[in-house]
């Protein structure tokens, strides 16, 4: 991952030195599960305290050997005696590979765990802080009623909150050790074996493998990032959308020696919420490689292996990075509740329409559906034709028909828009 989108956390775990390190804890852990079944002295494994990942005699060895686990094998077996004949016994590479990066995975997955419970926290408090702002609602980009802008956020926590459970039920899935031989047989080994380095890594079990862990795991964990970083854009998209010059009502923040255009000094651009758009489409453009990584070939081949390198480290990296970022962008909102208010006001009232039908068609047994909605769509139109008050059109056309003046009153309370929200919120957020 390049700099400018660099993750720190997930860079360390997915780091060569890490990696490697990995490896190697995985390869003495084989050792010592052959010592838990007698097979190997246990004396012999002293030999192994001392040994170190050397990438540059790895990568030297590799030029010749044109095999990355074979170098390392060897690599390691050249710090010790005899006692190396038990590195790599009765295994196979991918045993290695396989579980260190199902491990690696899991490092990864308890930081992206963490950060999302971060952003969690911030879409509660921004839900609580604007529970009773009202705010237009717009379907199709249109008018429709007010709602409460402290729903926008919560809608956005519950939506984070569910992508979590399925962030859990991938990390069951993929979070899993595989020690079982070159055909996934334990022909050359035992499943102890496995049973001691999955306790000692703290992962589950691969029930049952080839010569590889099957990538139906990989292809599901990629579709749940993929998944997420939906929501992203999506989170992102509405804050684009509010912050259009015609809109104005929420903005990103801007700092005091922020340059929003190289040409034109009055700019202020949504840039965090366009650059939380574009990487979200970088994690989702790894769904189909995934999909096709699950297809290879008998027992195993080796097609996936090139472009996971590149892939499973990176996807971690850049939704760690969109998660900060989404958070430190709302975090820093601008809720402009002046231009909020001034929409509201234009809108003339007319969002009262459904409010009005609605207690009209329950108070008047003698009226059908259609008749009503007629008439009201009428008064509506001409509403916004005149730019006059939506009551006043109403009654301007002869409402007392169907309500008393008293009772048309009653029915424009904005405060209507939000009788609901409370017990909306004791659903969501009895618990918490």
């Amino acid at each position: 991952m390049i700099k400018r989108y660099e993750a720190q956390a997930i860079s360390k775990i997915w780091s060569d030195k890490n990696k490697y390190q990995t490896w190697l804890e995985v390869e003495k852990l084989v050792v010592e599960g052959w010592v838990s079944l007698g097979v190997v002295p246990k004396k012999d494994t002293k030999a192994y305290a001392n040994l170190k990942v050397d990438l540059d005699r790895m990568a030297e060895l590799e030029k010749t050997l044109k095999h990355d686990v074979v170098a390392f094998t060897r690599m390691l077996g050249e710090q010790i005696g005899l006692e190396s004949r038990w590195l790599h016994l009765g295994i196979t590479s991918t045993d290695v590979v396989d579980t260190a990066q199902n491990y690696l995975i899991k490092q990864s997955n308890l930081v992206l765990e963490q950060v999302l419970q971060t952003l969690q926290t911030t879409l509660k408090n921004l839900a609580f802080k604007y529970e009773n702002q009202l705010i237009m609602g717009r379907t199709h980009g249109i008018y429709g009623e007010p709602t409460s802008l402290g729903l926008k956020f919560a809608l956005w926590h519950e939506e984070i909150k569910r992508q979590q459970q399925r962030l859990t039920l991938a990390r069951q899935q993929i979070e899993v050790a595989k020690i079982s031989g070159s055909m996934g047989n334990y022909a050359n080994l035992e499943l102890e074996i496995e049973d001691y380095v999955a306790n000692a890594l703290g992962l589950g079990l691969d029930s049952l493998s080839t010569q590889v862990t099957q990538r139906d795991r990989h292809a599901f964990l990629i579709s749940v990032l993929a998944n997420l970083a939906s929501t992203y854009e999506k989170m992102s998209t509405e804050i684009r959308l509010f912050q259009r010059s015609e809109v104005n009502e929420i903005s990103e923040g801007f700092a005091p020696n922020q340059k929003g255009s190289s040409s034109m000094p009055h700019k202020k651009n949504p840039i965090s919420s366009e650059n939380i758009a574009g990487l979200s489409r970088y994690v989702r453009s790894f769904v189909t490689m995934g999909y096709e990584n699950n297809n290879l070939w008998h027992e195993r081949d080796i097609s996936h292996s090139s472009n996971e390198r590149l892939v499973i480290p990176d996807i971690y990296a850049v939704i760690v990075y969109l998660t900060n970022r989404l958070n430190d962008t709302l975090n820093n909102l601008y809720i402009n509740k002046e231009q909020i208010n001034k929409h509201l006001s234009e809108a003339h009232r007319i969002y009262f329409s459904q409010r009005v039908l609605t207690y009209i068609l329950i108070n008047n047994p003698d009226v059908t559906r259609e008749s009503v909605y007629d008439f009201i769509q009428k008064c509506t139109h001409e509403c916004l034709a005149s730019n006059q008050d939506f009551k006043l059109v109403l009654e301007q056309q002869g409402i007392e028909k169907y309500l008393s003046q008293k009772e048309l009153d009653s029915l424009f309370d904005d405060k209507f828009f939000l009788r609901q929200v409370p017990k909306i919120y004791k659903r969501l957020f009895a618990n918490k």
